[in-house]
């Protein structure tokens, strides 16, 4: 089922509140919140929200509903969450991983040599990202990814890690890997989520798209009757000097015109979006890095892969050149870096190389 995006929005800011959201139907959302937020957004603790208007066992909201923009508030001020750890109490897979890693991470023109496996924690960032897009009207909504703090990775899936409040630790970050650097990380935290609110807004941008063309178009026609009329008059006359020249100026006037109106409705649709990262949360999950060996000729180099034992799958790694996550890979001659098929097409360094 496609829940509407507010409530999508509603939702993902009640998980992060600690109270739970459970959707009822596409456009009603059956809310349970923690006494303290209840108080703040002077509501009851048991309710029960809907897009549609005349739900009478539902409290309505909008896009402009206060109520919507109150969750908002919530959000804006609690900034970075403190981190959490979570512990696995299932078996640990510790064997089998040279089969994996030759199975799941191809280099194209090299070799990559599983070195061995080792239980360490892992830091993920739970990042929140609110947004709003204006047109002819305004939407605000929200998406929530995962970020690998070690691979650099995102979005990746991390399972059932945060299902059981029962397995959520206290961790000393001190004792904990450290993360890339922010600079890097938030490079990553961007590209992330201008890719996802652009899937987000798809649909709507794609009615907008439609709606252009369809103005273009009746631009275009009512313009275009305009100058052929002018034209026709000029050769059906067989006009000359003075009276041709007053109506090649009419014939340039009216495109003209058109340019401007053309230049106009590229400005009444361009779709105008921001986007603020309100929180995100450092947990630590026990993983297994896979230390491997990467060969290209004559270099050489060491990579950690990550094995997640809530998913049960080897993560993908990034394109050092484009970000892109990537299985399968090309390595360059001079540092054996990891580069996705598509740059590697697109750069022409399989021609070079």
């Amino acid at each position: 089922m496609d829940r509407d995006p507010i409530l999508s929005t509603i939702a993902n800011l009640i998980s992060l509140e600690g109270g739970i959201a459970e959707p009822a139907n596409e456009q009603t959302l059956n809310v349970l919140l923690t006494e303290n937020i209840a108080k703040s957004l002077e509501l009851p603790e048991e309710i029960s929200l809907s897009t549609q208007i005349d739900n009478p066992n539902s409290l309505f909201v909008t896009y402009h509903s206060d109520l919507l923009l109150k969750f908002s508030d919530l959000l804006g001020t609690r900034g970075l969450v403190a981190s959490l750890g979570v512990q696995f109490n299932g078996h640990f897979k510790t064997t089998g991983f040279e089969k994996l890693v030759a199975q799941k991470l191809i280099p194209q023109n090299g070799l990559i040599k599983f070195i061995e496996a080792k239980q360490e924690n892992t830091p993920y960032l739970w990042c929140h990202v609110a947004y709003s897009a204006e047109v002819d009207e305004k939407r605000i909504g929200m998406i929530s990814f995962f970020l690998n703090g070690l691979t650099g990775v995102a979005p990746v899936e991390i399972g059932d890690a945060l299902l059981w409040q029962a397995d959520r630790i206290s961790v000393d970050t001190q004792e904990q890997p450290q993360i890339l650097p922010i600079e890097q990380l938030s490079m990553v935290i961007e590209k992330t989520s201008a890719l996802m609110i652009a899937e987000s807004l798809k649909n709507w941008s794609a009615r907008l798209a439609r709606a252009k063309v369809r103005d273009e178009e009746r631009l275009k026609a009512y313009y275009g009757a305009i100058s052929n009329e002018i034209r026709t008059k000029i050769i059906s006359k067989q006009l000359l000097d003075e009276a041709k020249e007053r109506e090649e100026l009419r014939l340039e006037a009216t495109d003209g015109e058109l340019a401007r109106k053309l230049a106009d409705l590229d400005q009444r649709y361009a779709m105008q979006v921001e986007a603020n990262l309100y929180s995100a949360m450092v947990i630590y999950l026990p993983t297994v890095h896979l230390k491997c060996e990467l060969t290209r000729k004559k270099a050489k180099r060491i990579i950690t892969a990550i094995w997640n034992p809530f998913t049960k799958i080897i993560e993908p790694l990034r394109c050092e050149l484009s970000g892109e996550t990537i299985y399968d890979f090309y390595l360059d001659e001079q540092q054996a870096k990891m580069i996705s098929p598509n740059y590697w097409e697109k750069s022409g360094m399989g021609k070079r190389g």
